[in-house]
């Protein structure tokens, strides 16, 4: 199992995304990102989008998945 929490991205939300590999987890979360998090995704440069992607796939890719940083 995979966790993601969307407070790790630094947002002030509760949402985890959960799956049970990698790319499952960081659709989930820059879905609910696109959804809930529109107006805060629209002033993000490039490379803060980046830096969030880059942080999903670390937390992701972590051997125990928890997501805990």
């Amino acid at each position: 199992m995979k966790i993601v929490k969307c407070r790790d991205l630094g947002f002030k939300c509760n949402f985890m995304a959960t799956g049970t590999n990698q790319e499952e987890v960081e659709k989930k979360m820059l879905d609910h990102i696109e959804q809930v998090h529109r107006e805060e995704l629209e002033k993000m440069s490039e490379d803060e989008m980046k830096e969030i992607k880059y942080r999903i796939s670390t937390l992701t890719g972590r051997g125990c998945g928890c997501g805990a940083l």
